[in-house]
């Protein structure tokens, strides 16, 4: 098996943001286990229900995205050991921007990891792939989601009002958007 790592991108010392890839579905599958009770609130988890080979398969499909230039799936390794995931996604060259959109181990939060991250993507974004604009969108009662984007000087651009169905109601979905312009000038 080559174990050579398509995508690496280090976020600081102790932190590294890796392209999924097959091999990752067993850990992934477990992370995802371990915090479905934490996810279910306000991530559709569908994608990781089911068995390791479900989750082998949704990974083939976020590679074919990164063989077509459409985005990345990361996943967020800290200390040598998996602990969320960062979707670099919906990748628009035309209008020259990209969604981002993450979770992390519940064990994990209030360390500002995902604020790091996010931090270092938006910089790729800006300075190697050349956007103009990266957006954010959260459940509107997620505060610790939405306390990403706005520590990070994203502007909230709207609501859209019941934009999300989860399991049995619909959320309100916030959506944040930060320009190139406005990054430089942080």
């Amino acid at each position: 098996m080559n174990n050579r790592l398509f995508l690496g991108i280090q976020v600081d010392a102790e932190t590294e943001l890796r392209l999924f890839e097959p091999r990752h579905a067993e850990e992934y599958f477990a992370l995802a286990e371990r915090n479905r009770e934490h996810l279910y609130e306000w991530t559709d988890i569908k994608a990781y229900e089911g068995s390791v080979e479900t989750v082998r398969e949704y990974i083939k499909q976020r590679l074919l995205s990164f063989a077509n230039n459409q985005g990345y799936h990361l996943g967020i390794w800290y200390q040598g050991k998996l602990i969320g995931n960062l979707s670099y996604g919906n990748l628009d060259w035309r209008s020259r921007k990209v969604e981002l959109g993450y979770w992390i181990d519940a064990s994990m939060q209030g360390k500002g990891i995902i604020t790091k991250v996010c931090q270092t993507m938006i910089q790729y974004a800006f300075e190697e792939h050349g956007l103009n604009k990266v957006e954010i969108s959260c459940a509107a009662g997620n505060r610790r989601s939405r306390a990403v984007p706005e520590r990070l000087g994203f502007t909230q651009e709207g609501i859209h009002r019941q934009g999300d169905w989860q399991h049995d109601h619909f959320d309100d979905v916030v959506y944040y958007g930060l320009l190139a312009q406005e990054w430089k000038k942080g």
